[in-house]
């Protein structure tokens, strides 16, 4: 998340006094709860090897590829694991099926009458796309790939057309935001983006001669904080929900079938892209051979939980490839593609028994998905009442039923697995980061069967103890260095006092 604007405030305050250095230790909501924990260091140190996926969703008010920038570089520069050279692109992969398909007509939404696309063309792109980073740590012999889920194309076409635009004779224009919406470039794994001239460069700059009228802090916190930021999280509880989550599904399943250990020529990057045979693994039943760990910023938490339905797959592993067909190779039709991604979402959660919430919106979201009891039941974690039907305009599955699902996949594989190993079926683990200055984070509680361990650090220093940079506080969580180890070290390195 940026909110640049913001240091002007903080450059007054830094006239005013230093600011202290961020406290490095971390406390703990449940007294004993690190020393409980495994990590993704404990999941690269298999004996057999095999890969590791972080699975990397952003959160709100992002602008460009590259958010987990931030992460890969701090692993080899606060840990010192690698050399930030060391990370290979292996490419880009875009959601490209059903609504997504190439010439596809654009959903029929509008914005107070206007339609959000005009034409195939804008519709195009708006794709989203994952961006895929493979490494070997030092120490570790398992590669580790960092599967980055890019959804913000989604949500440019409305931001800067009607909101970015709009803002230009109210408050006043966003010079940043107006460029963003104005250009036009090809897709840069390494950060620039994917983007389109939602507002022709004539008109962005006539906006960017309109008056303001806000105040300068003022304006920079509405322009940054609100209009960029908090209409994401507006986007996602109406019906453009549903579309998100089907984009991050197809990404999803495209990461399943990833192989890391294909040809690493960066010239023949695509070498990657559909060559692991997970559904061979998926039909086994009893095999880790890839582990997956969700590593969320905000907003991307919701995101991550929200394409994984309440129901269980439909279709048998064997019925998602019709004969003559690669099984790596995916579906040969769209009529097999739900299936297909159905079978790998479960594939990966199946695989998933460590979260990690950079910041989360949670407890704020599911106020806007409020689950439907039957009467006289004991609370949230009742049975919904099935005589009401659901609104076709709710965002997503209730994310105490999508937790559940995840927690049974997840319980009856490692029973699979691990058949004579009772503790084996409580593997799972959420750790949500929270910095108490952060603004746009809330305390997670259990969820349904699942329990949660909140963790609280600094991410930035602290101005006469009066002020923490808010865009730190709710950015920074993945270059703190006590944040890394946990999330990094063996897990006897774990302390509280760190």
């Amino acid at each position: 998340m940026q909110i640049d604007k913001l240091s002007c405030v903080l450059l007054i305050l830094a006239a005013m006094g230093p600011a202290a250095q961020a406290r490095t230790r971390i406390i703990e909501d449940a007294p004993g709860s690190l020393k409980a924990l495994t990590s993704i260091g404990d999941a690269l140190d298999s004996p057999d090897h095999h890969p590791v996926h972080i699975l990397y969703v952003h959160g709100i008010s992002e602008i460009g590829a590259g958010d987990s920038a931030m992460l890969r570089e701090a692993i080899c520069t606060k840990l010192m694991l690698c050399n930030t050279t060391d990370w290979q692109n292996a490419g880009t992969e875009f959601a490209n099926h059903g609504e997504f398909a190439p010439g596809a007509a654009p959903p029929p939404l509008d914005y107070l009458g206007v339609p959000v696309w005009n034409s195939p063309e804008e519709w195009q792109a708006s794709a989203p796309f994952v961006d895929h980073w493979v490494i070997h740590l030092k120490g570790h012999a398992a590669p580790l790939v960092v599967d980055e889920l890019n959804w913000w194309p989604l949500v440019l076409a409305i931001k800067c057309r009607d909101v970015v635009a709009a803002e230009a004779s109210v408050a006043g224009p966003s010079i940043k935001l107006l460029q963003v919406c104005s250009q036009q470039a090809m897709q840069d794994p390494g950060g620039v983006g994917h983007f389109y001239p939602w507002i022709t460069p004539q008109q962005a700059a006539a906006l960017a001669k309109s008056r303001p009228h806000a105040a300068l802090f003022n304006r920079a916190l509405k322009q940054d904080l609100i209009d960029w930021g908090l209409a994401d999280v507006l986007i996602v509880n109406g019906p453009m929900g549903a579309i998100m989550r089907d984009g991050l599904r197809q990404l999803i399943a495209k990461s399943a079938a990833f192989d890391p250990s294909a040809a690493a020529d960066s010239s023949a990057a695509p070498n990657r892209q559909g060559k692991y045979d997970w559904q061979t693994q998926f039909a086994r039943g009893n095999t880790v051979d890839q582990e997956f760990v969700g590593v969320t910023h905000s907003l991307g938490s919701y995101l991550l939980f929200s394409t994984l339905s309440a129901n269980p797959a439909g279709a048998s592993p064997t019925a998602v490839s019709p004969a003559g067909t690669s099984a790596a190779a995916g579906p040969s039709s769209e009529d097999t593609q739900k299936a297909y991604e159905d079978n790998a979402l479960e594939y990966i959660f199946q695989r998933t028994s460590l979260l990690y919430f950079f910041a989360n919106q949670l407890e704020m979201l599911e106020i806007t998905n409020l689950n439907v009891v039957s009467s006289g039941s004991p609370g949230a974690n009742s049975t919904p009442n099935t005589g009401v039907e659901a609104s076709s305009t709710v965002p997503a599955p209730n994310f105490v039923a999508s937790l559940n699902y995840w927690q049974q996949i997840q319980s009856n594989f490692q029973a699979a697995v691990h058949p004579n190993d009772q503790a084996a079926r409580e593997k799972i683990q959420v750790v949500a980061w929270n910095d108490p200055s952060d603004i746009f984070t809330w305390r997670v509680p259990k969820i349904g069967n699942v329990d949660v361990v909140n963790l609280y650090v600094q991410n930035a220093g602290h101005s006469l103890g009066l002020l923490e940079s808010p865009a730190s506080a709710h950015s920074h969580y993945a270059e703190n260095k006590p944040v890394l180890e946990v999330m990094f070290a063996d897990t006897e390195h774990h302390s509280a006092g760190h």
